[in-house]
């Protein structure tokens, strides 16, 4: 899966799918489990499982499921389950503290994440916090074409796309697409710096993003829903 590089794009283009309200199911497990690897935290996970973030990377990578792994390390799935709850619930929580989010909200959202978690922790091939991911890069093109990222969200969830927005707001589609590019190189710069991927990993996820910037920022909300 090598650092969940072409489904996650690590900081990318999955930032740009998260911040459009995009992305697609998944064959195995569904469209659920599918988001429910979005509001899952790595660190929590890895944290309850004993394991550092890269050794946790390391297995999944493997082909093992989340629950395979929290076998091979004593730990029960059903625990598991709880801390990938928890703080999603500790996340959601600051959001409604905060305004972002009302406690209906939060609450459906945390029901959806219980009715899927099972099939998300018995899934291989998972990927990991793609919505936190997604809340960078999404926070990088909002200040490009000088939106807040509300009224970002505002304007993709009418049916515009990022392209879109750009043009009407007199920004050049090729400037938005450089500073997508420009934040995720910084944040996988971290990433290398701090021992998560190496090198050679950041640049097959940066390549990976080029490869598809023209389709992220061209694409539409409904065109997702169609």
């Amino acid at each position: 899966m090598n650092l969940r590089s072409k489904r996650a794009l690590a900081a990318a283009s999955a930032g740009l799918v998260v911040a459009a309200g995009a992305g697609g199911a998944l064959a195995a497990g569904g469209k659920g489990a599918h988001r429910a690897g979005d509001r899952a935290n790595p660190a929590a996970i890895a944290t309850y499982l004993g394991l550092t973030r890269m050794e946790l990377r390391t297995q999944l990578e493997g082909g093992k499921s989340l629950a395979q792994i929290a076998t091979a390390q004593g730990k029960s799935v059903s625990g598991l389950e709880d801390a990938i709850y928890d703080a999603a619930k500790a996340r959601f929580d600051k959001g409604v503290a905060a305004g972002r989010l009302t406690s209906a909200q939060e609450q459906a959202r945390l029901d959806r994440l219980k009715a899927h978690l099972g099939d998300f922790v018995n899934r291989t091939g998972v990927h990991l916090g793609r919505a936190a991911r997604g809340r960078a890069v999404g926070a990088a093109a909002a200040s490009y074409l000088g939106l807040t990222r509300a009224e970002l969200r505002t304007e993709l969830k009418s049916g515009k796309s990022l392209a879109q927005v750009a043009t009407d707001k007199g920004k050049s589609v090729d400037g938005l697409k450089a500073a997508i590019l420009a934040a995720a190189k910084t944040r996988l710069d971290r990433g290398v710096t701090g021992g998560r991927l190496t090198a050679t990993q950041e640049q097959k996820l940066l390549d990976g993003l080029k490869a598809r910037i023209d389709k992220i920022v061209a694409r539409t909300r409904s065109a997702d829903k169609a």
